[in-house]
């Protein structure tokens, strides 16, 4: 089976959400300044896509709570 980019972005966020809540953003950051550093800048851009697509999931799980609330 094979996945494309963006469905590995969107996994690798999932778990990183699950793994670490709020924390999931600046982790996923983390790690493509790392690659960045070590001269890897393809790693370095997908990492920058999961950490904006763990910034989303976060999104809407709060709005999603927010309308619970309501």
């Amino acid at each position: 089976m094979e996945i494309s980019l963006e469905q590995a972005v969107e996994i690798h966020a999932r778990v990183l959400t699950h793994r670490l809540a709020g924390k999931a953003p600046s982790k996923a950051r983390e790690r493509a300044l790392d690659l960045q550093r070590a001269g890897d800048d393809e790693g370095h851009e997908v990492w920058l896509k999961v950490a904006d697509s763990a910034e989303r999931l976060l999104d809407r799980i709060a709005a999603d709570e927010a309308t619970l609330l309501q």
